[in-house]
């Protein structure tokens, strides 16, 4: 995501986030991602009919604030193995050249995981996906100690990941997928900061995504209104009946979870509006203590604090 780690409760990152966990939850997807996105030498090597999302996770505590996983279990063809396939959805909007160091947290602690719950050790092959504006070239470990010695890299642990970059596939590269609906999504991605691009390309867009499950559609729909410049009229006018009604049915709950946010944001704006006013009252009197104030507020002492900090700048 970003030179200095961006954090997932980012909304931006949060939307790409929320749409990619959801197409790449479904396992049908997934399997297309993973046969599309995956070296030759290993797709034609598992099975893809044994592919299994696993619910728990390998994150640490420490990582699952800069990182989230999507986790399968693939059996490789023969039954040989098994190979635990892992795809990392952490999405920046610019380059963070210290990737490899989350890679190796990630394929480390997922060793450990197997390790402290004696398990056999499985490979883990992690997958980034990355489809931001900047230009970004893969990395290994190695890369990021400038100038050291051969010799030297010996001690630095020495790993691949499969990078997905999708800003360096053509248009028609991605077209080439055979499932209609990532074929949609990956194209959406792609241009996801670019509204003008998907204003004009929304109705083929939306024709494709509607070979996918009704769940994922929906998906789809609020996440291209989102990011895109569309019309609303045009769009819908040029669009079967079948998939107009989809859209409008999702639009109209869209918009009304968007409405009842907003009143209740509203609210609570009002509320802390009284609130503060209520503490501020009290601190000038001087007579009572914070968390006095706290209780008679019905608030923390940290939030009096903070008004009473801001009640000191005024002065």
């Amino acid at each position: 995501m970003t030179e200095n780690t961006t954090p997932r409760s980012n909304n931006n990152a949060s939307i790409h986030d929320n749409f990619i966990r959801s197409i790449l939850s479904n396992k049908k997807m997934a399997a297309a991602y993973f046969k599309s996105c995956l070296p030759e030498f290993i797709s034609c090597q598992l099975d893809f009919t044994s592919l299994e999302q696993l619910s728990g996770t390998y994150l640490s505590e420490e990582l699952k604030k800069t990182m989230s996983d999507i986790l399968y279990s693939c059996r490789r063809k023969g039954g040989k193995s098994t190979v635990k396939v892992s795809l990392l959805v952490e999405h920046k909007s610019y380059p963070d050249k210290y990737t490899p160091i989350q890679m190796g947290s990630y394929i480390f602690s997922a060793l450990q995981k197997q390790a402290a719950g004696k398990e056999p050790l499985s490979l883990v092959i992690p997958v980034l996906l990355y489809h931001g504006k900047g230009k970004w070239q893969y990395r290994r470990l190695a890369d990021l100690f400038e100038g050291i010695e051969e010799e030297w890299k010996q001690y630095l642990p020495d790993f691949e990941y499969v990078y997905n970059n999708l800003g360096t596939l053509t248009d028609t590269e991605v077209e080439r997928l055979n499932n209609k609906f990532l074929k949609a999504s990956f194209l959406a991605l792609k241009h996801s900061f670019e509204k003008e691009w998907l204003g004009r390309n929304a109705v083929n867009l939306l024709v494709l995504a509607s070979a996918g499950p009704k769940a994922l559609q929906k998906g789809f729909i609020i996440y291209l209104y989102s990011r895109g410049d569309l019309k609303e009229e045009n769009v819908l006018n040029s669009l079967p009946e079948p998939i107009k009604k989809t859209i409008m049915s999702t639009l109209d709950i869209y918009i009304e979870k968007g409405r009842k946010k907003g009143i209740e944001e509203g609210i609570e704006k009002g509320v802390e509006k009284k609130s503060r006013e209520f503490i501020q009252n009290l601190l000038i009197t001087e007579r009572f203590s914070v968390p006095e104030i706290a209780g008679f507020a019905g608030v923390t002492e940290p939030f009096v604090k903070k008004v009473r900090a801001s009640l000191k700048k005024k002065k």
